[in-house]
């Protein structure tokens, strides 16, 4: 199985005489897959326009090129001169483009890039508003191959899989291609429903679902996971079979590799499944538990609260109010909480409320079969429990009432019943920057995509049908060393917490 990584720096030096700069930093592509960077245009006095040709290796092309947060006066464009990609932006009114502009540019890969190279990058001119003229020496681009998994979506479209490598899914979003975790389980009169988060960010032997709008073969980047996530109810191993335990507790499902549907597993068909594969695990039994009338809560000053209910709700009613329902279902390495809306919860499962500011809310309770995976964890009894800043393996973020913002405790919290909090593996938590690991330092919520695929009744699967990869054999890669924001470095210069070939050294 083929793997590749290209690691592609273009550096344009200033520009003569105003200090200006074209800065296109490290890329990571893989052949048949695509990548997006931020391109900074920095400058020491005003300009209306500039442009820059880029020669690429064979197999490397530029796709298109875009301003963020373009404004309504400013153009792009992107196109080949003799046999280079040229990139060209003005202003129609002729007005300053800013103190720091900053461009995506999305370059992509095909089979055919195998070799590393080193290209020009040249043609670099940018005009002031008095139409004067500013030049560069050339600069240059290096474009290195090293690591991508290739996976075969098969004819259903949707492909169950575990792989040892963590992936970085966000390059085939244009292609169509999105990974997903189960986080939540529903049933509902005799259907059964799955409830998929999406994931960019894979760490290694994370099952997940894989779905994508045509079939056929994919590159997917492999890389320093950011990310991490709570355990779902998708199960499998990259590196062995798995034996499935087909007790009273759980039901079992797969994928089939011809439909695409989801079908029930059984003892006599599936007594193991191959590594590589993963499968859904459930709940074999949800119980209901109703309460009479509604449950009432009120938002902090924040317009967030953090709870927990002794019986099964329905939230769909508070969305004209602007308040939605979540569970937290990711943590990632720039302090930002992922969150998955969820309308019906069930008795014991923690949750987020999140409105624009403090009010109360009353929701109606419901008979409702649903089971979700959550990173956060909820004070369930009757008393108030005392709660440490680190609970085993786990580091605490409470939530704070009045500014609604998650923060790690500095002390031990007496947490009343029906209180929340989210746990972070402790690791996962010492690896962040020691910048942002502080009480005050500020965390970001993002919300998830979600999908909902239910069983169609397709009967018992096979094992053959099936989806899955093959057991991913990892090949040696001589001392490639990434620092704790993903970026690739030569080799560590100070002492600190690096990733070398995959696995975390400690530099002293």
């Amino acid at each position: 199985m083929k793997r590749f990584f290209i690691s592609a720096i273009v550096s344009m030096g200033c520009f003569m005489a105003h200090a200006q700069s074209v800065t296109i930093p490290e890329v990571s592509i893989v052949p048949g897959g695509e990548k997006s960077v931020d391109v900074t245009i920095t400058e020491g006095t005003k300009y209306t326009a500039f442009q820059f040709d880029v020669a690429l290796p064979k197999g490397v092309s530029l796709k298109n090129a875009s301003f963020k947060g373009k404004g309504a006066t400013r153009e792009i464009t992107s196109g080949t001169v003799d046999g280079k990609y040229r990139v060209l932006s003005y202003d129609t009114k002729n007005e300053k483009l800013g103190e720091s502009e900053v461009l995506s540019l999305t370059f992509e890969a095909t089979d055919e890039f195998t070799t590393d190279a080193e290209t020009a990058v040249d043609g670099i001119v940018i005009v002031d508003p008095e139409g004067n003229t500013a030049t560069t020496t050339n600069g240059t681009v290096a474009v290195k191959v090293a690591q991508g998994l290739k996976i075969t979506v098969p004819d259903g479209k949707k492909l169950m899989m575990v792989s040892d490598e963590a992936l970085d899914f966000s390059s085939l979003e244009s292609k169509g291609v999105k990974a997903y975790i189960c986080t939540g389980y529903e049933v509902v009169g005799e259907k059964n429903r799955f409830w998929l988060t999406r994931v960019d960010d894979v760490p290694a032997n994370t099952p997940i679902m894989v779905k994508a709008e045509t079939a056929g073969d994919y590159t997917v980047p492999i890389a320093v996971t950011s990310f991490c996530y709570p355990k779902s109810f998708l199960s499998g191993d990259a590196t062995k079979a798995t034996t499935v335990d087909y007790t009273a507790d759980f039901k079992y499902f797969g994928v089939s590799k011809s439909t695409g549907n989801i079908g029930a597993m059984s003892a006599k068909n599936q007594p193991t499944v191959d590594a590589g594969k993963a499968f859904f695990q459930v709940p074999a039994t949800i119980a209901s538990n109703v309460a009479s009338g509604k449950q009432e809560f009120t938002l902090g000053d924040g317009g967030r609260l953090a709870t927990v209910s002794d019986y099964d709700l329905d939230f769909s009613s508070l969305e004209a109010a602007g308040v939605k329902a979540y569970t937290v279902t990711g943590f990632d390495r720039g302090r930002k909480v992922w969150m998955t809306q969820v309308s019906n919860v069930n008795a014991g499962t923690p949750f987020v409320l999140r409105g624009s500011k403090a009010q109360k809310c009353e929701v109606p309770s419901v008979a409702g079969k649903a089971a979700y995976v959550n990173m956060l964890d909820a004070n369930t009894g009757t008393e108030a429990i005392t709660v440490t800043p680190t609970i085993g393996e786990y580091t605490v973020y409470a939530l704070s009432l009045g500014k609604g913002t998650w923060g790690t405790l500095a002390k031990d919290w007496s947490a009343a019943k029906g209180k929340a909090w989210m746990l972070v593996p402790t690791a996962f938590h010492n690896s962040l920057p020691a910048s942002v690991r502080g009480e005050g330092s500020e965390v970001t919520e993002e919300e998830a995509e979600v999908i909902c695929i239910e069983v169609r009744g397709i009967g018992t699967l096979v094992d053959d049908e099936i989806t899955g990869i093959s057991r991913v054999e990892s090949e040696v890669v001589n001392d490639v060393w990434y620092n704790l924001k993903g970026q690739r470095i030569d080799a560590p210069t100070k002492k600190g917490l690096y990733i070398k070939n995959g696995k975390k050294v400690v530099v002293k």
